[in-house]
Formats: structure tokens, C-alpha cells, sequence
């Protein structure tokens, strides 16, 4: 009676194992390829499976941060559940399952901008009660594109500047529309790094049509000098234009003269040339030393004409004219006649 209980018994755990093992499929004897067909910054078009020789194939998606693998490798008798909106499918290794059948391609979306994502696809077989995969198919990176920029509330066409010969510099710039702006601060930068404001104009607030703005720089400029705008919304948001540089008009070299000379009975000019924004110490002595005119010039102009303000009688001779800048001292003899 025991003997018969054993026996069958055996014959049961047998008739198991030999079930279990018929219920195992083969793995595809060729893995998929993946491929890419167009990406954007949130999406992937993808092919695949085209080469492989499975029933069907699992595809995944894994974030990488950079252009490397990430584990993504399919497990046996692991169903997958898979979805086109990236995160949504089964987990699968780093990432997640993006697609399971027996098609070739699909458009995968809810991806980050600018992201690196590995692709890789597993072929399988199946019986609906086991799944085998063959993982050994080609796999690749790539990144989605960069997120478009929003359109700013002022589109700025042109951002320029000018230097005159005194070397004063005048920015100008242009706007084609305009979307709730408050004001446009002018910065100015001597190291292009760090910007102080020098000066604001107030914008249009919404405009339609091309605007031009001009913003005359009341400093003069002696070195290199960057400038840029900072476009201040009236929400508060602000925007930067890019950066400007401008350098100082080119040296002029000094001199002064005066003429006619002799004077002749005619007005006596004094011509200063190189000497604009200066402040200059001017002294007239007669022959003898003694000053017979003392006077400031501030030269407003690279080339400065002045009459040459003498006093009144006079006499006629010869005098010294005596212009005094910058630690320099400049002398003219001049003569005054008839």
C-alpha cells in the first residue's frame, strides 16, 4: 500500500517538472536593432525590431547623463505593460517601457528637453504563460533637443552704438513690437563683467510698430566701455540685450596755435586741437613777465576755435601766451601791432 502511495507520488512530481519545463520558450535566435528617426525636445520617433526574429519585441527608454549605456536589460518570464507617455509603461532596469507588440516603430512623448536617453529594444517569444528575450541587439543614445524659448515682451531688432571725435558715445536701438514693457535701463561695464546702470528711458508699454531708441552717454569715455540693455517689464520680469563695446575716438595730437600773428589790428583766435573736455590754465605775460591776462579754457571740441580775449588798450608788442594742461606747459610768442 505504501509502495503504491510512493509510486504515485513520483509520478506526479515527475508529470510537474516535465511541464514546467515544455512551458519555457526559446529566446529569438536574432535580437532587434533601435533606431531613430526624428527627435524633438520632448519627443522621439523611433524604429526598430526590423531585423529581429522574435514574435515581438519590448522597447525602453532610460534617462542617461550622458552618451552611455544605462541598465535596461529585459528579464525572462517578466511581462512588460508598455506605454508611448514616457513613465507611464512598466519599469524596466533605469527606465521604463515604452512599447510591447509586434510593430516597428512608435513616437514616444513626456520626454525633458535636453536630455541624454538610452534606447534599447529586447526581442521575445512567448506562449502567454512564459516570455523569453533575446537582449543581445543594437542599443543607442541620444538627446532630445533644447526647449524652445518664449517670445520676449519686446522683440529688440538692433543694439548699437557710436563714438563722435570727443569721444562721447550714443547707443541706439530699435524694437519691431512691444508687449507691456515698463523701461529700458542702459548698463555700462568697463571689464564687460560687471555692469553698473547709467541711465533709463522709459519704453512704449505695447507697440505694434518698429520703434527707435537713442540714449546719449553724458560721461565721455576714456577706455574701452561695454554697454548693454536691461529690459524691464511692467511684472517685473527682465531680459538683457547682448553686449556692446565701444573705445574712445582715436587720440588727436596737440597743438596750439593763434593768428594771425602778428594781429595786424585784427582779432587775435586761439585754435586748440586735442585738448576736448580739458580744463586749461591760460596766462598772457608782456615782456617784461608781468601777466597781463589770466583765463580757463574748457575746450568743448577736438578741434576748438576761441577768440582770444584781450584786454582792452593793449599796447602794441610782443607777448607770451603760456597754456598749462595735464602737468604740460605749451608757450607762444605773439605779437600785437597796428
Amino acid at each position: 500500500m505504501n509502495l503504491r502511495f510512493l509510486t504515485l507520488v513520483v509520478g506526479l512530481v515527475a508529470g510537474l517538472a516535465g511541464h514546467t519545463a515544455s512551458a519555457q520558450v526559446a529566446a529569438p535566435t536574432l535580437g532587434g536593432e533601435a533606431g531613430l528617426v526624428r527627435v524633438t525636445a520632448t519627443t522621439m520617433e523611433l524604429s526598430f525590431g526590423k531585423r529581429g526574429t522574435g514574435q515581438g519585441r519590448v522597447v525602453a527608454i532610460a534617462p542617461t547623463g550622458g552618451d552611455v549605456s544605462a541598465p535596461l536589460t529585459a528579464v525572462n518570464n517578466q511581462f512588460y505593460t508598455a506605454n508611448a507617455a514616457y513613465g507611464q509603461g512598466a519599469k524596466l532596469g533605469a527606465g521604463y517601457a515604452v512599447y510591447n507588440g509586434t510593430g516597428h516603430s512608435i513616437i514616444v512623448t513626456g520626454l525633458q528637453p535636453n536630455t541624454y536617453y538610452y534606447v534599447t529594444n529586447a526581442e521575445y517569444n512567448t506562449d502567454s504563460v512564459s516570455i523569453t528575450y533575446n537582449i543581445r541587439g543594437s542599443s543607442f543614445s541620444t538627446a532630445t533637443r533644447a526647449a524652445p524659448t518664449a517670445p520676449l515682451p519686446v522683440e529688440l531688432t538692433t543694439f548699437t552704438g557710436t563714438t563722435d571725435a570727443n569721444s562721447y558715445a550714443t547707443l541706439q536701438w530699435n524694437t519691431a513690437t512691444e508687449r507691456n514693457t515698463d523701461y529700458f535701463a542702459i548698463e555700462r561695464s568697463t571689464d564687460s563683467i560687471a555692469f553698473t546702470e547709467t541711465g533709463r528711458m522709459a519704453a512704449a508699454g505695447s507697440s505694434t510698430r518698429a520703434l527707435a531708441y537713442q540714449w546719449p552717454d553724458p560721461k565721455r569715455l576714456t577706455a574701452s566701455t561695454y554697454y548693454r540693455l536691461r529690459q524691464v517689464d511692467r511684472n517685473g520680469a527682465v531680459h538683457y540685450s547682448s553686449v556692446v563695446a565701444l573705445a574712445p575716438a582715436p587720440r588727436v595730437a596737440r597743438q596750439v596755435e593763434v593768428y594771425p600773428n602778428p594781429s595786424v589790428g585784427r582779432p587775435v583766435k586761439l585754435l586748440l586741437q586735442g585738448y576736448a573736455g580739458e580744463s586749461l590754465s591760460m596766462h598772457l605775460f608782456d615782456a617784461l613777465g608781468r601777466p597781463v591776462l589770466v583765463q580757463t579754457i574748457t575746450p568743448t571740441e577736438v578741434h576748438y576755435l576761441s577768440p582770444l580775449s584781450l584786454p582792452k588798450n593793449l599796447p602794441a608788442g610782443t607777448y607770451f601766451l603760456s597754456l598749462a594742461s595735464s602737468g604740460n606747459i605749451t608757450q607762444k610768442r605773439i605779437v600785437i601791432s597796428d
